[in-house]
């Protein structure tokens, strides 16, 4: 069971950005389903990263002091 929302992903520059607190902070906010997958997909393409969650948490989005937070150099 991997639907995933079809619609408008958020999108994350990636510029400068950790990937494993990012995958961290997406494990801690969406969670993973009963069978230990994913409940987001993420796409990373021209340095920058598409967050698509599941369908039953489209309406949620990482807060801008969240992405900062895995940024390699954060800009406070």
């Amino acid at each position: 069971m991997s639907s995933h929302s079809s619609s408008w992903p958020q999108v994350i520059e990636g510029q400068y950005l950790d990937q494993r607190k990012l995958v961290v902070l997406l494990r801690n906010v969406y969670g993973t389903s009963t069978e230990g997958k994913n409940n987001f997909r993420v796409e990373l393409r021209l340095n920058r990263y598409k967050i698509y969650p599941s369908e039953h948490l489209s309406g949620m989005a990482l807060t801008e002091d969240q992405i900062q937070d895995c940024r390699v150099c954060n800009r406070r």
